[in-house]
């Protein structure tokens, strides 16, 4: 089903006015027909419409909606641009909530402040078509670009840092997750990891190190492997509750 998000307020029985850009994509890209079903997203509740007459949709009912169980956050190390936005499309995909960007010692991007504002342009846009493809409720929060002394503030119930050096056993990431925390903030490291001294330094940022395995992931394949490994902990829970 075909999604928009509403920047008004959303009332039943009335037609909403899309934004420009969203209804040429709309209308005129993907030629939506008078019959379809439009979901509307409007803040923390979800419509149903259908088009009229460009660039108007009128709600006709409303869809129940179930909120997340996790609150994730990730932070993660700039990595190259295709990559970076690779992981942005499946994070958002996987269910993240916010991805907080930052910049470490082997992060290969640098970026000035004016690129810095045209990227967050380009991800942004990238997280909404990727909201709207996999229907989701919600939109992905992307915060400015930082550096890796400034995460404490992103901080949740359960704090780590995926670290190849960790143990694999005592300290893996399923672990942390055994305790079902609400909310979870996993920061990933750049193409050549941390530092000792990063991660030291995020150690007493209150971000406990573990492992995500064996292998040498790369940083976009450890956000999926994260998001993954707490969507299926937080299902496996409501299984045995039930």
């Amino acid at each position: 089903m075909k999604q928009v998000f509403a920047n008004q307020k959303c009332e039943l029985h009335n037609e909403l006015c899309l934004d420009e850009k969203q209804a040429h994509h709309l209308f005129d890209v993907l030629r939506t027909k008078e019959n379809e079903i439009v979901r509307v997203v409007c803040e923390d509740e979800v419509y149903l419409a259908h088009p009229t007459k460009k660039p108007y949709l009128f709600i006709f009912g409303k869809e129940e909606v179930e909120p997340r169980l996790v609150d994730v956050t990730l932070c993660v190390a700039l990595i190259k641009s295709d990559r970076f936005e690779w992981m942005l499309q499946k994070a958002c995909e996987l269910g993240v909530r916010r991805i907080v960007p930052f910049v470490s010692r082997y992060s290969i991007i640098q970026l000035d402040d004016k690129k810095a504002l045209k990227k967050m342009e380009r991800w942004n846009s990238i997280l909404l078509s990727a909201c709207k493809q996999c229907n989701r409720n919600d939109k992905v929060e992307l915060f400015p670009i930082t550096t890796i002394e400034e995460l404490a503030p992103y901080k949740s119930l359960c704090n780590v840092v995926a670290y190849e050096k960790e143990n694999g056993t005592t300290h893996h990431l399923a672990n942390y997750l055994q305790k079902n925390p609400s909310s979870v903030t996993a920061c990933i490291g750049p193409e050549g990891g941390f530092t000792p001294d990063e991660i030291e330094l995020l150690n007493d940022l209150g971000y406990a190190s573990c492992s995500l395995g064996n292998d040498i992931l790369r940083s976009e394949t450890a956000a999926c492997y994260i998001l993954s490994s707490i969507e299926y902990q937080t299902h496996c829970e409501n299984l045995e509750v039930e």
